[in-house]
């Protein structure tokens, strides 16, 4: 049996600038399908070539997971055959239920001993939710790494200095799936990537530039929300909230349900305020918990730019600044995104994928 070369799943040097080269595709794998863009970025401007979203079968794909690899792959290979993605090199997000962040703290040791160090840190200390782990790091800001050991005898009896990495782990069951997937749908899968940085990168310059050091993401999806919590350039803190529409009287069947069919359904049953209450109310809790527990260092956030594929995300977020205060909160920017959608808004559900599609 051939073993498959896992892609690394790089965090880029967190390069703001988006990357000019094309031709890279970027795809989200939800449970209820393939959701892809392509995008041109110029100086000023994100220009998507192509956009859309494959459907697939409720069942097929849950929690990220591929429980039928066969019918996924026929009906997945059926859908491409509108598309442009065939032999295109893709940029994959894993899904944020199955990413973990964490801070880890190493001695001052040379940068190629670094993943050797965090792989034992994997196997002891740090706690994860899966077996096989895939990884990749980033180093913090803070004491340099260097080359030699400094172990002079002034500083013998002096506490050695840590350096500080981020370190996002994934499933590595889940991953390879997913390379298996790609390759059988004609589509290379050139890297691995997490859905807040995708966000973050495809924010427009000016929002970069006003200097915003805490900031949240908020993914505002049909079974799901993600919310990314921001310290400067660094996702500190992600969470997966799971949305259990079976406390609002919700019927999924056949086909997976689109955003419009829950908005409808919860208007029909009266019960979209409930909804949105509930929501909002989980929103607040994982502020409080980033800003007063997690951090607890006078870290308070200033903005939520909130998207994602959920329709009436406005009446969401009006209930937000009711709730909410001394926070802005508005929609992810997207006037410099140029798109073939009819509506503006639309773009929102492919904010990530564009995101994806950057990357350099």
């Amino acid at each position: 049996m051939v073993k498959i070369k896992l892609p690394r799943l790089k965090i880029p040097h967190i390069q703001l600038a988006p990357q000019k080269k094309g031709g890279y595709i970027g795809v989200t794998l939800e449970d209820e399908g393939l959701r892809y863009a392509e995008a041109r970025v110029t100086s000023s401007r994100v220009h998507v070539k192509q956009a859309g979203f494959i459907e697939i079968d409720r069942g097929l794909i849950e929690n990220g997971k591929i429980v039928d690899p066969d019918k996924t792959l026929l009906q997945l290979a059926l859908g491409m055959k509108d598309t442009r993605l065939k032999r295109k090199k893709a940029v994959l997000a894993v899904p944020t239920s199955a990413v973990v962040v964490r801070k880890v703290s190493l001695p001052n040791v040379s940068l190629k001993d670094v993943r050797s160090l965090l792989e034992v840190e994997l196997d002891s200390t740090i706690h994860l939710p899966f077996p096989r782990p895939y990884f990749d790091f980033y180093k913090l800001d803070g004491v340099e790494a260097s080359e030699t050991e400094n172990s002079t005898e002034s500083n013998h009896d002096e506490e050695e200095p840590l350096d500080q990495y981020l370190v996002v782990a994934a499933p590595g069951d889940m991953i390879d799936q997913y390379i298996d997937l790609f390759k059988e749908l004609g589509i290379h899968l050139a890297a691995i990537d997490i859905e807040p940085l995708a966000l973050h990168r495809l924010l427009p310059p000016d929002s970069i530039r006003e200097g915003i050091d805490d900031c949240m993401y908020m993914q505002l999806d049909l079974h799901t929300v993600n919310v990314s919590f921001f310290k400067k350039d660094i996702p500190e803190f992600i969470r997966n909230i799971p949305l259990d529409l079976k406390n609002y009287q919700i019927k999924v069947e056949g086909m997976s349900m689109q955003a419009h069919d829950l908005l409808q359904q919860l208007e029909e049953r009266g019960l979209f305020q409930s909804f949105a209450s509930d929501l909002v109310r989980e929103i607040e809790r994982m502020i409080t918990f980033y800003q007063f527990s997690m951090k607890n260092d006078g870290t308070h956030i200033k903005k939520i730019y909130v998207t994602g594929d959920f329709a009436e995300q406005d009446r969401i977020i009006s209930m937000m600044k009711e709730r909410i205060s001394n926070i802005d909160i508005i929609p992810f920017p997207i006037e410099h995104i140029k798109h073939p959608f009819s509506d503006d808004k639309e773009i929102q559900a492919y904010t990530v994928p564009i995101g994806l599609s950057m990357k350099g």
